[in-house]
């Protein structure tokens, strides 16, 4: 109808060019011409209440538009993206054989140089790890658990990386150390996201991530005299105390809550 393309050439001006916003336009007008039609079948005979009342199911064009952009430019962007990152990795790649073969051959170290080519790789697929879990965050929380996967991947991906550079690049006897942190990291790393995320039952993760980062602590320090093995493992006590903590303070904490719902009833 005429007063619905005045509606919308009202509300969104036309721009030269704007492919999207002239199927916007189109589709909408569809859709309240086949409204008017339906609502015309209901008994209600006059134009104006009808088309007043359809227009009224549309009081923010401005905003519908704006969700049919996004969602008209999101398949675009994703394939924008993809090929960037294997454009990106190619190169990437490519890049570090050649550093790879120039530095071997300069240096003539090959039985060291062999870590640029080994690290780079575990630094490009912890780089596609984390793509995953930004990726995977961003949709239901159903599917969470498959991102805290790659998360602990992508820690360990990086920890094994480090783990080569001080095993065959510095030499540091202990460097077996550096993969018993990344998985204190890993520990470390699930709590959080578990946090930021508002995981359902984060607490019981905390109650079981507490105590076996504190065991890798002990570890850690007791391999490198910080502490002695026969005193160290008194962190692992110290953990368990930590997590009666938690627990108290979460009891507490739901009475309370339990108690505020209680009164505001009676109150009520």
């Amino acid at each position: 109808m005429e007063q619905f393309i005045q509606y919308l050439e009202t509300s969104l001006p036309d721009r030269d060019g704007d492919e999207i916003l002239y199927k916007f336009k189109r589709k909408t007008l569809d859709e309240m011409n086949d409204r008017y039609l339906e609502v015309s079948q209901r008994g209600i005979s006059n134009q104006k209440v009808i088309s007043d009342l359809v227009i009224s199911e549309h009081p923010n064009l401005e905003n519908e538009y704006k969700a049919f952009y996004n969602s008209a430019t999101a398949a675009a962007k994703t394939k924008r993206k993809i090929l960037l990152n294997v454009i990106g990795s190619a190169v990437y790649i490519l890049g570090i054989v050649i550093v790879f073969l120039a530095v071997s051959f300069v240096t003539q170290h090959w039985g060291q140089t062999w870590l640029i080519v080994v690290d780079g790789i575990l630094l490009w697929v912890a780089y596609l790890l984390s793509l995953g879990v930004k990726k995977i965050t961003s949709m239901r929380r159903i599917f969470h658990i498959f991102a805290r996967i790659l998360l602990a991947l992508d820690v360990m991906v990086l920890t094994v990386a480090v783990f080569l550079f001080t095993l065959v690049m510095i030499g540091f006897a202990k460097s077996w150390l550096i993969v018993i942190a990344g998985i204190a990291l890993m520990f470390a790393a699930d709590a959080v996201y578990i946090t930021v995320t508002k995981q359902k039952l984060a607490i019981i993760y905390y109650l079981i991530y507490i105590p076996a980062a504190a065991a890798m602590l002990y570890i850690i320090f007791s391999a490198i005299g910080i502490t002695a093995w026969s005193s160290g493992w008194l962190l692992i006590i110290f953990s368990l105390f930590i997590d009666m903590l938690i627990i108290y303070i979460s009891i507490a904490r739901n009475k309370r809550e339990k108690r505020e719902v209680i009164d505001a009833w009676k109150e009520n």
